[in-house]
């Protein structure tokens, strides 16, 4: 009897093993679900609140624009704009995709954000973002981590850059100071950016082309030589004020 009973009692256990093991493949298979594009591209608009911090990641290109009023629009495959999230914490505006999204676009997805004054943009997007037409900020700190390029005319008070990024970085424009500290692989082009003061620090892979008018200091690596285009005296140091 006693054997009957573990025995069942086994058999139990295997089923409820088997039967969870089911479940979570299925919770995976769910998961793993590819949508494929349509084909048809709609540009959807999304009802935002005032911010003054950005933070994107995903897969797709951002345009980036100012105006008068803060908006943000989907350019994508109509099946594949469920697959976006954009949202306000506060201050700061997040657009993100769905986590564990699987998806095949025909077609290339972009972002339009429209903001009045700008802090901070925080990028992790696989995807290229570009100004359209000159932006103007205060003080900005940009924090990059995409694999893209970046592509911005803009002119500022002071611009501090934290760049990890995969891929070329283009400005132009001016600024009072910038302060750019780079552990990427790719290209720094600012020749076509002039700024009074510049602190640089380039240990990634690549060159980069400055334009600092009245002074430079510079610390760069056997692999990311700094060349100023401007009439500064380059000083180079040890390390870099972040």
């Amino acid at each position: 009897m006693r054997k009957t009973i573990a025995t069942a009692a086994n058999v139990l256990l295997l089923a409820l093993s088997f039967a969870t093991a089911f479940a979570q493949e299925k919770e995976k298979d769910k998961k793993e679900v590819k949508i494929e594009g349509s084909g048809n591209v709609i540009t959807k608009d999304v009802a935002i609140q005032s911010f003054d911090q950005l933070q994107v990641s995903g897969v797709f290109n951002v345009v980036l624009t100012q105006g008068s009023k803060e908006s943000v629009k989907i350019e994508a495959e109509d099946n594949l704009q469920q697959l976006f999230e954009v949202k306000n914490e506060g201050n700061k505006l997040i657009v993100d995709m769905k986590k564990d999204s699987h998806f095949d676009s025909k077609k290339k997805m972009t972002v339009y954000i429209t903001f009045k004054n700008l802090k901070s943009m925080d990028l992790k997007m696989v995807g290229n973002l570009a100004s359209e037409g000159n932006l103007s900020f205060g003080d900005l700190s940009l924090n990059n981590k995409s694999v893209g390029s970046v592509d911005l005319a803009l002119n500022a008070q002071k611009l501090d850059i934290k760049n990890k990024s995969v891929g070329n970085l283009k400005l132009r424009g001016k600024a009072d100071n910038a302060v750019i500290k780079s552990n990427s692989v790719g290209s720094i082009k600012a020749a076509d950016f002039v700024v009074q003061t510049m602190d640089i620090d380039n240990d990634g892979v690549g060159s980069a082309e400055v334009n600092a008018a009245k002074e430079l200091k510079v610390k760069e690596s056997f692999l990311g030589k700094v060349r100023n285009a401007g009439s500064a005296t380059a000083k180079r140091i040890n390390k870099v004020v972040i």
